[in-house]
């Protein structure tokens, strides 16, 4: 079985949450704070939205960054340790 494409949005596209039991509270409290203090409930949804994924992106890079630098240093370290074995006739 193939994988389903990615559904690509495009501006007025609807995108729909399910209110679990545990998330009736704040679900109903974010939508009266929101009446209550003039905010568009779909403007604070969508900035936590890009707030979220910039910071997985740039959490997933630093990890990323971090794999490729342990494995050139223990490539670095592999190296040296040949160097050594080969000067001390071991190899």
């Amino acid at each position: 079985m193939g994988k389903r494409s990615m559904k690509v949005y495009r501006s007025g596209d609807q995108i729909h949450i399910a209110v679990t039991r545990n998330f009736e509270d704040t679900a109903t409290d974010f939508f009266r704070f929101c009446k209550d203090n003039h905010y568009n409930p779909s403007e604070v949804i969508r900035s936590c939205m890009e707030q979220w994924l910039n910071r997985q992106q740039r959490i997933k890079e630093m990890l990323e960054t971090d794999i490729e630098m342990d494995a050139r240093m223990g490539m670095e370290r592999e190296k040296r340790f040949i160097q050594r074995m080969k000067e001390e006739g071991l190899s």
